[in-house]
């Protein structure tokens, strides 16, 4: 073999070794490993090879081996140091690359969790707060999601403070360390100055308990609670004082209670009352004497306030719509008793002037009119009373029902008018679909199921094809109730019986409607159909025929 080839060969081999070994260059601690560079990126212009024996032109070349005594220098481009690469092998090449391949491994090793350490928390379970973070050892390491277990950590009750969280790298992974701080624990729940409450009743109503966390807001929370019992109980001027337990870094509960004397009432009066008397309006309110000035008759300033709302509603449901109720308060001298005065201002008495309908289809509105007991007349205009127009209501809805319009609506909205003292009445219908009874059946609880499914059949007076009249199932419903039939309101007895009636189909409704007449305007109730004499369809067994 001539020596130019074999010059060429060993400039080959030693290039790429130069590669080779420039790629393997140690990193340092903390460093992510450099992959061996390749030949084709080196600069071949900054590498020389000195070949002695390509000056004295002695040397030999056996096969494929690099003379012995060449030299490979390479200039790093920028750093303008000259590496001397003597001695290279391929086998040491080949120990760095694998050296790097190990290194990997730990790099992505260090991103993963390696543990997720808890500090300082006693009376909190280390496995159910860790139970709760997304945070987890094995997982890959993400500062968002341990962003959210720390919030997550504030927001549970029994920590005061979170403190980290600290990282540590190691060649494990990440090691993840919180410090926790809880809350104080209750150790004891006292109460100082109570004297016509005991200490149970009170540790009741707070809801504190010894061995749970100190909470300084349910803390303050309990000592409204207190004065809150004290005011229901007849103590109206108690106040409460926290002593202890409005720091964190309390450990006892301590209320100072400020007790004053029970109150009662002596005396409720009325004045400016003219439409009603004393007994009626005392009937309406709840602060009263108590029986023998001893049992009841408890001061309840919550209470006082609902018998002014009590009052007006009464007054307002009687026309007096712009009357106004005040109250006075009086005690005695060693505050023990109190004598309550309510201060009525009437004002004067709304008068219907007049009533009109809407949405009215079947009747007109004349035939409505008829119906209601509040309605203008020659003699005046009435008074108006809401127990009066509640019952015209009622009336409608009666009406409509016996016609099949069992699901009409009807609701009544006074209508003020600019003239003081007159008012108008608007009556809203809502129709709705006329409905025939289809198939009828009666549902009772108890007993055996024994009687025969016609035995209460034949106590209805609706049938199968009638227009379902709501009045009428109800006295069918009285009249099973009545016939002793079934076993209700006995130790063994259940709710009385109740009618289901299934609404026949469009067709059969239609057909029905055409032999029977329209009821239309006239108000009069429709026939029976012929046939209206057909026993009703009843089926099932046990609690229904």
């Amino acid at each position: 073999m001539s020596r130019q080839p074999c010059r060429r060969i060993a400039r080959t081999l030693a290039i790429a070794g130069a590669g080779l070994l420039m790629g393997c260059q140690a990193t340092q601690f903390g460093q992510a490993p450099v992959l061996p560079t390749p030949p084709s990126s080196l600069n071949f212009s900054q590498i020389q090879i000195d070949d002695p024996a390509a000056q004295t032109g002695n040397s030999r070349v056996s096969g494929l081996q690099t003379p012995p005594r060449s030299v490979v220098r390479y200039q790093s481009p920028g750093s303008g140091r000259v590496q001397s690469l003597n001695d290279f092998s391929y086998e040491s090449a080949a120990l760095n690359q694998a050296q790097i391949q190990a290194q990997q491994p730990q790099a992505q090793q260090s991103s993963r969790v390696a543990e997720v350490i808890l500090n300082g928390n006693v009376l909190l379970n280390e496995n159910d707060l860790l139970r709760e973070m997304k945070t987890r050892p094995g997982r890959f390491y993400d500062p968002d999601k341990l962003q959210q277990d720390v919030n997550l950590l504030w927001r549970t009750k029994g920590i005061s403070r979170i403190k980290g969280p600290f990282l540590e790298n190691t060649p494990n992974g990440v090691i993840v360390t919180i410090e926790i701080v809880e809350t104080s624990s209750i150790s004891e729940v006292q109460f100082i100055g109570n004297r016509g409450i005991s200490d149970a009743a009170l540790r009741k109503h707070t809801d504190l308990q010894d061995g749970q966390p100190l909470d300084v807001h349910q803390i303050r929370m309990a000592k409204t609670k207190i004065e809150d019992h004290y005011k229901a109980k007849g103590f109206p001027r108690t106040q409460v004082e926290i002593m202890e337990g409005s720091d964190t870094g309390d450990n006892r509960v301590v209320f100072l209670i400020h007790e004053d004397e029970k109150q009662r009432i002596w005396k409720v009066d009325f004045e400016g009352n003219s439409i009603a008397p004393d007994g009626r309006l005392k009937a309406l309110i709840k602060s009263k004497p108590g029986i023998m000035k001893v049992i009841g008759g408890l001061v309840k300033r919550n209470e006082i306030e609902q018998d002014i709302t009590r009052l007006t509603s009464y007054y307002r449901s009687l026309g007096f719509f712009n009357a106004r109720i005040g109250r006075e308060i009086s005690e005695s001298n060693d505050g023990r008793w109190l004598t309550l005065r309510f201060i009525i201002n009437e004002g004067p008495r709304y008068r219907v002037r007049q009533v009109s309908f809407i949405g009215n289809q079947t009747y007109q509105p004349q035939q409505l009119e008829t119906l209601l007991e509040m309605r203008p007349s020659e003699v005046g205009s009435p008074e108006f009373n809401v127990t009066k127009m509640n019952s015209d209501v009622e009336a409608l809805r009666e009406l409509y029902g016996g016609q099949g319009f069992i699901f009409a609506n009807i609701v009544a909205e006074p209508r003020f008018l600019e003239e003081p003292g007159l008012m108008d009445i608007v009556y809203k219908i809502e129709e709705g679909k006329q409905y025939y009874a289809g198939e009828i059946r009666v549902h009772y609880e108890g007993g055996t199921g024994v009687t025969k499914r016609t035995v209460p059949i034949d106590r209805l007076s609706v049938r199968t094809g009638d227009l379902i009249n709501v009045q009428e199932v109800r006295n069918s419903e009285r009249r099973l109730s009545a016939s002793n039939i079934f076993a209700t309101g006995g130790p063994d007895g259940g709710a009385p019986p109740r009618i289901v009636m299934t609404p026949a189909d469009g067709s059969g409704a239609t057909q029905t409607a055409s032999r029977s007449g329209s009821s239309g305007g006239s108000g009069s109730r429709p026939s029976r159909s012929s046939g209206s004499g057909s026993r009703p369809s009843s089926g099932g067994s046990g609690s229904r025929y």
